[in-house]
C-alpha cells in the first residue's frame, strides 16, 4: 500500500491526467460547444500517438518535430473526415465518425509494415531536452507545459468570437446562418482544432508510455474521453478539467483491494459505465442548453 502511496505513484497519475485534460477539452470543443457526437476523437489521438512513435523511432527525429507532425497529420485527416461526415446530422454524423473509429483501428492493426500490427511499437524514447526525460518528475513538467499551454489556446478558441458563433450555431443553426455566419465552415474549423489538440495529447501519452498498441485507441478509451466531458458538462471549461482529475484518480482506491488483478479492468469500466449513466439519466434536461426560440 505505501509503495501506490509514493512520490512516483502521485507522478504518475498527474501525468494521466494531464494528458487527459488535454484530450477532454479538445473533445469538448466539438461535443460542448459544437454539439457534435463525434465519435472519431479516439482516432486522432491514435494517429498523434503513431506519428510521434514512428518518427522517434524510425527516423530519430526530435521533439518539436514529433509534436508538430501528430498535430498537422491529425488536423489534416480529421479534415478530410469533416468533409464527409458534416454533410450529416445528428445520429447520422455520429455513426460516420464511428466507422472512421473502425477504419484507423483496423489500419492499427492490419497495416503492420508501418505500426507492426497489434505488437506495437516499443522503445520509443523520451524527448532530450538538457534533462532526463525518463525521469518522470521531469517529464511532469513538459507534460503540464504542454498541457497549460493547449488549454490556453482552447480556451481563447472557446471563449472568442469563434466559440460563441459555434455554439450559436449548435444552438439554433438558421438563426446563425441568417447573421451571416458559415456553418459549414465553422464545424470544420472545430473538428480540425479538436483532432490536432487530439493528436498532439497522442504525442505525449507516446513519449510517456514508450510503448503503444492499437489496444490503447479502442472505443472504449473513446467512451472514457466522453464520460470526462459529460460529468463535467458539454461546454464547461472548468468543469471538464475538474472531472478529469475526478474520473482518473476515482478508480485508483481500487488497487487497495485485495482482488486479482483480471478483476481490476472490468471493475474499472463498470464503475465508469454507472458513472455515464446516472450523470445521463439525472442531467438528461440539461446535459446540452436549451435551443433558443427566435
Amino acid at each position: 500500500m505505501l509503495a501506490f502511496l509514493s512520490s512516483e505513484y502521485v507522478v504518475h497519475l498527474l501525468i494521466l491526467i494531464g494528458i487527459y485534460v488535454l484530450l477532454a477539452q479538445s473533445l469538448n470543443v466539438t461535443f460542448g460547444l459544437g454539439q457534435l457526437f463525434n465519435l472519431a476523437h479516439v482516432a486522432a489521438y491514435g494517429i498523434g500517438a503513431y506519428t510521434t512513435a514512428l518518427l522517434a523511432t524510425d527516423w530519430s527525429a526530435g521533439m518539436v518535430l514529433c509534436m508538430t507532425a501528430s498535430v498537422l497529420i491529425s488536423g489534416v485527416l480529421s479534415l478530410a473526415l469533416g468533409l464527409i461526415a458534416m454533410r450529416l446530422t445528428a445520429d447520422y454524423f455520429a455513426i460516420a465518425t464511428i466507422a472512421c473509429t473502425a477504419i484507423v483501428s483496423s489500419l492499427f492493426i492490419n497495416w503492420k509494415s508501418l505500426t507492426r500490427g497489434v505488437l506495437g511499437i516499443p522503445g520509443i524514447p523520451r524527448p532530450e531536452l538538457g534533462f532526463d526525460m525518463y525521469d518522470n518528475y521531469n517529464f511532469l513538467w513538459l507534460t503540464w507545459s504542454v498541457v497549460l499551454g493547449g488549454q490556453v489556446l482552447l480556451y481563447i478558441v472557446q471563449r472568442g468570437r469563434f466559440g460563441r458563433s459555434l455554439r450559436a450555431i449548435a444552438e439554433h443553426e438558421k438563426a446563425a446562418l441568417a447573421v451571416g455566419r458559415n456553418a459549414v465552415s465553422i464545424r470544420n474549423v472545430a473538428f480540425v482544432l479538436s483532432s490536432a489538440a487530439a493528436g498532439l495529447s497522442g504525442s505525449l501519452f507516446a513519449y510517456y508510455i514508450n510503448y503503444i498498441d492499437p489496444s490503447s485507441f479502442t472505443l472504449t478509451e473513446m467512451i472514457f474521453v466522453l464520460t470526462i466531458v459529460v460529468v463535467g458538462r458539454p461546454g464547461s471549461f472548468y468543469g471538464v478539467i475538474g472531472a478529469s482529475f475526478f474520473l482518473v484518480l476515482l478508480p485508483e482506491p481500487l488497487r487497495f483491494i485485495d482482488l486479482p488483478s483480471q478483476y481490476l479492468g472490468p471493475l474499472r469500466q463498470l464503475l465508469h459505465a454507472c458513472i455515464l449513466f446516472g450523470v445521463v439519466w439525472v442531467k438528461r434536461a440539461s446535459l446540452f442548453p436549451s435551443q433558443r426560440r427566435v
